[in-house]
């Protein structure tokens, strides 16, 4: 009886091919560009910090799982790709329950470890601090108030810049004159939606001095790539020269 067998050349080719891509992918683009693509924004306040604890978290995790699968994958492909003369139909192997057991489990297990960790997190991500001044922000098609409560005046400012004093926790009550609209600056925290005739509330205790830029992240018409937010950040000394108050 005459035995089939399949041509490797051509598979082996596209294997090389596409290990050689991976080798020369970082060399090909620079690094800085690669990581800007995988990393957020430096945090510069705890609750952003948290995000990216988070975020860390899972990304490390994604990559080893993906490294050790995806090397097998390979690994098995070379080393056991069809060699000329080998027959079309290999041999068979059956279920194993140890196998089929331990990929079912470990799985579930790192599941767990991420959600317990990410729960762990939440508080540092949502609780406000004591004594944190308070902000009232109001969004509004294209742009934004921003007004101090409880004795906390802030000083004046350009259009859509709040100025806060560097170090200090700053309650930011949300809502919205007309639409929705959402609160981000990813250097300084979390993104939180704003609504018409309701408050929401998110934090800031910006860590340095300096400017920091956000947007409205939820389209509200035909002026929202223009609905940037800034926030500058100065020292307390600065903030009251600057005719602040409570900082």
């Amino acid at each position: 009886m005459r035995r089939t067998t399949i041509p490797t050349r051509s598979r082996s080719q596209r294997t090389l091919f596409a290990t050689l891509s991976a080798i020369l992918l970082p060399f090909v683009f620079p690094a800085t560009t690669l990581a800007d693509l995988a990393t957020p924004e430096t945090p510069n306040s705890p609750n952003a910090a948290a995000i990216d604890d988070v975020y860390y978290a899972i990304l490390g995790v994604t990559v080893t799982v993906f490294v050790l699968v995806g090397g097998w994958l390979l690994y098995s492909a070379i080393r056991f790709r069809a060699r000329p003369g080998d027959p079309i139909e290999p041999p068979q192997i059956h279920g194993s329950t140890r196998l089929e057991i331990g990929w079912t489990i470990v799985p579930i297990l790192i599941l767990v470890g991420l959600a317990g960790y990410t729960l762990a997190k939440m508080p540092d991500m949502q609780d406000v601090p004591n004594h944190a001044r308070v902000v009232k922000v109001v969004g509004f098609q294209f742009g934004w108030e921003f007004t101090g409560e409880n004795g906390f005046k802030l000083p004046k400012a350009a259009a859509n810049t709040l100025v806060v004093p560097v170090n200090t926790p700053i309650k930011l009550q949300l809502t919205s004159k007309d639409v929705i609209h959402d609160w981000w600056v990813p250097e300084l925290g979390q993104k939180k939606d704003m609504w018409p005739g309701s408050i929401t509330d998110t934090w800031i205790r910006a860590r340095r001095t300096g400017t920091y830029t956000g947007q409205c992240s939820e389209f509200c018409g035909a002026g929202h790539p223009d609905m940037t937010i800034t926030v500058r950040v100065v020292t307390k000394e600065q903030f009251t020269k600057m005719g602040g108050q409570g900082a």
